[in-house]
């Protein structure tokens, strides 16, 4: 029997995907960035509906070793990294998967701005996010999304533990940067 995972895109996400990045859909040489990846359900949105064009390109980096959080206990992420790989099976001529930390594939690959959209939903802690936003933001377009999730996630964990802190942070570091397009669960910007 397989195991039924949560899809947390279409439980907290997929409202925002649908507004925001409308404007993409169908374009051709898109090049887009998700940070933390889990079974794939933002992946197989994007590439169904958004990345439809030619020469686009979906970037996919996760360890797949999951985390600390409570949610994440119990199961089992060499299954979970194996349902991200059935589930995006049919899209591989438009997603590249990279089984590492975000840190070691953003100082990894070249510095130029050339993504159109980066989904931030790796590390929750306070500095994981802030890590994760400073090293990837000298790559994204001016024009280019950038989305934060669990922006109001975590209330019953310290401070540290929280995404929210080090999105606060970011976005006051980079203040007349970017114009903010929503404020909800997620945090999403768009670059100057």
């Amino acid at each position: 029997m397989a195991v039924e995972y949560p899809n947390w895109f279409a439980q907290a996400a997929q409202q925002n995907f649908e507004t925001h990045l409308a404007e993409y859909a169908g374009k051709d040489n898109l090049k887009f960035l998700q940070l933390g990846v889990f079974t794939g359900d933002t992946s197989v949105w994007l590439a169904e509906h958004i990345l439809t064009g030619t020469g686009c390109w979906l970037i996919d980096v996760d360890t797949w070793e999951g985390s600390d959080e409570e949610a994440h206990e119990t199961m089992d992420f060499d299954d979970v990294y194996a349902t991200y790989l059935s589930k995006i099976e049919q899209y591989k001529d438009r997603i590249a998967t990279f089984k590492s930390t975000t840190t070691w594939f953003l100082q990894s690959v070249r510095k130029d701005p050339d993504y159109d959209f980066i989904y931030i939903d790796a590390d929750h802690t306070t500095v994981g996010v802030i890590l994760d936003a400073e090293l990837s933001w000298p790559q994204l377009k001016s024009g280019g999304i950038m989305a934060f999730d669990d922006y109001e996630w975590g209330s019953h964990l310290p401070l540290h533990l929280r995404a929210k802190p080090g999105i606060d942070l970011f976005l006051l570091r980079h203040e007349g940067q970017y114009d903010t397009l929503v404020k909800n669960n997620q945090y999403w910007i768009r670059k100057h």
